[in-house]
């Protein structure tokens, strides 16, 4: 699962084997160590936690809660992402995106992409759009 923040947005990018837990209503989480004492744990939880998803942070903790019923849809179809805004119209307003990770269309040596999902654009297709 990867974790991106831009601004008052997060974005979790999830591989076919992490949506597949999703599905199955198990968490997913992650740890970002920045030292001894200096750990980011972000986790994806589905369960009983009302009709949308729901961020919040504590003790260094992001904790994204899905409704399980949601997450089990999602997972069997082709649709690519699950979109909320929390506090929409407030002064803490924040955007939630939990995707479905495509494989790039051109190599990363650093990423293994082999359980991200095919990407539906070919590079054929890509490279007429340049």
């Amino acid at each position: 699962m990867k974790l991106r923040i831009n601004d008052n947005s997060i974005r979790l990018r999830l591989s076919q084997s992490e949506v597949s837990s999703i599905g199955q209503g198990l968490p997913l989480h992650q740890e970002l160590k920045l030292g001894k004492e200096q750990v980011l744990i972000y986790s994806l939880i589905p369960g009983d936690f009302g009709k949308m998803p729901e961020a919040r942070f504590l003790n260094q903790k992001l904790e994204v809660y899905l409704p399980a019923k949601l997450g089990e849809d999602w997972a069997k179809t082709d649709e690519i992402s699950i979109r909320h805004v929390q506090n929409e119209g407030k002064e803490f307003e924040c955007m939630l995106l939990i995707e479905k990770d495509f494989q790039c269309l051109h190599q990363r040596p650093d990423e293994d992409e082999r359980d991200n999902f095919p990407n539906p654009k070919s590079l054929e297709d890509y490279q007429k759009d340049e």
